[in-house]
């Protein structure tokens, strides 16, 4: 399902590199955000750093955030990620409000130790997209509707013999 490379669009390559104090000490780097809009509920991505250690495992968490027409931000938390530093991982979100129609960002918070970081995100764009909540629940409102309509017919022809 995942083995087009045509059907995968990188969509973020970002390096970022913390900044150095007045003492030569690393500060934590900043939250990646790029302004990227996502419209596909699956991506790939992997975090490298080349002056991390080799036994390090936990990279950070990569955030999903929805646009929403209240509050001041703009944008509302979906679902969070871990980030294992290395390693390519493919993820589905299965959250779509439909309030924003599938439109999301991503944001990536580095772990306060990292000097350096390489993100790289790819989009899904292939016609194999899975399911969502949202979809998930409009099934299942359509088969309890269903069985609703089918309850119905059956007492009502019981109710005749």
């Amino acid at each position: 399902m995942y083995d087009i490379a045509s059907e995968w669009k990188q969509i973020i390559n970002v390096s970022r590199k913390a900044i150095l104090d007045n003492n030569g000490k690393a500060l934590p780097m900043q939250p990646i955000e790029p302004d990227v809009v996502l419209t596909h509920n699956t991506i790939a991505f992997i975090l490298t750093s080349e002056s991390a250690n080799p036994n390090w495992y936990k990279a950070g968490y990569l955030y999903q955030a929805f646009f929403v027409p209240f509050g001041t931000a703009g944008a509302a938390q979906g679902e969070q990620i871990k980030v294992v530093l290395n390693r390519y991982t493919i993820h589905r979100f299965t959250t779509f409000p439909s309030v924003n129609e599938n439109k999301y960002l991503l944001s990536y918070s580095p772990e306060r130790y990292y000097k350096d970081v390489r993100l790289q995100v790819w989009e899904y764009i292939g016609t194999n997209q899975g399911a969502t909540l949202d979809s998930l629940e409009t099934l299942v409102k359509t088969d309890l509707q269903r069985s609703a309509s089918i309850q119905a017919l059956l007492n009502k022809l019981s109710k005749k013999r």
